[in-house]
Parts: structure tokens; sequence; C-alpha cells
């Protein structure tokens, strides 16, 4: 595995290389959203290879609302940047009824929420809302998209040269999820225009 990672952080040097060219002749600013997942990439490789070595065991990260509100929108400012999709951020509007608590690991709350951006795409989504609610028992991130149908059933022409099952994404968020004792919910918009993934987060 470490050789398949090595592998990896060369194409990636290289990548990268051909993109400061390319940068430099055409604008750095067109350039900007394939630097940050060019960045994106790398830090992935760098967590494989930590997990790979267990050199740092991850724990979940209790956050206070307020906390909890600013690493969300953060992760929503992020995903923004790394997807080619209009979206709508109305994470920070959120006002909680009462003090809470929420536990995350940053880290599997933002693979989660690329696995759900990443479905949106592939069902041809061109926007995107995200917000927060709650309920009684759970804080909500729930994000809606106005895709062709069901994401997870979609198939893209990448996938056919892929050994990854389709589909793993879907498992990757429920497990991410059920590490920080939470759960994820896909349902159809009441108007058929797409697909609704919620996030639900136990409040303590």
């Amino acid at each position: 595995m470490l050789n398949h990672l090595h592998d990896l952080r060369n194409k990636l040097t290289i990548i990268s290389g051909h993109t400061a060219i390319l940068a430099n002749k055409y604008g750095e600013e067109d350039f900007f959203p394939i630097r940050t997942n060019l960045t994106r990439i790398n830090d992935i490789i760098n967590d494989a290879y930590q997990e790979l070595k267990n050199r740092e065991v991850e724990r979940n990260v209790f956050y206070n609302v307020d906390e909890f509100i600013r690493q969300m929108d953060l992760l929503t400012e992020t995903v923004e940047l790394l997807f080619p999709i209009q979206l709508i951020n109305e994470v920070r509007s959120f006002k909680a009824q009462s003090p809470f608590q929420v536990e995350l690991n940053i880290r599997l709350v933002f693979q989660t929420i690329e696995n759900a951006l990443d479905n949106s795409l592939k069902a041809n989504s061109t926007k995107l809302i995200i917000r927060l609610f709650e309920t009684s028992s759970h804080c909500v991130f729930e994000i809606v998209d106005n895709g062709v149908g069901k994401n997870t059933e979609i198939v893209t022409e990448s996938d056919n040269f892929s050994n990854i099952p389709h589909g793993i994404g879907k498992e990757i968020m429920m497990q991410n999820m059920q590490m920080m004792k939470g759960k994820v919910e896909w349902t159809r918009r009441v108007d058929f225009a797409g697909m609704i993934v919620r996030l639900y987060f136990p409040k303590q």
C-alpha cells in the first residue's frame, strides 16, 4: 500500500507542476479550483498514510452550538471551492433554540459532505442549498440538490474505469456518521426535482 501512496504523491507532484505552468500562461484565478482539489487530494494521501501506520488514534471532539455552526459553515465554504456547483450556504443563519453540544470528527464530517456533493454532481445537479435545523434530539445538516434522481444510482463514465465498487460512498457516509453516534438519511424532494441528504448529529 505504501508504494501506491508514494506513486500517487509522485503523480500529484507532476499534475501540480503542469498546473503551475498553465496558471502562469492563462491566469492564476482560473486554476484556483484545481489547486484547491490538489491540496485536498494531498490531504487524503496524508490521512491514508497516517491510518496505515497507526500513528494517530482519531478522537471525536465536543463542540458547543456556536462552535458547531462555525465548523459546519467553514466546511461548507471549503466544499464550495472544490465542486463546480452553485452553492447557497444558509448554515450561518441557524439559531439554536437552546444550548447544546455536538460530538464531531471534522475529518469524517468533511469526507461525508464530500461524498454527498459528489453524488449530487453525478446526478447532474447545478445548485445546492445547505442549511442547519434542529429536532428535539438532533441538529441536522441538510443538503438539497436539483439533480435528476437518486444520486447513488447514477454511474458516470469514470466509474467504468474504477475497481472501487459503486455505492461505496454511501457506505462510507453511514459508517462515518455512526462513528459520531449520528446517522444519515436520503430522501427525494417533494417536487421530485432532486434529492435531500440529512446528517443527524445527536444533541448533548
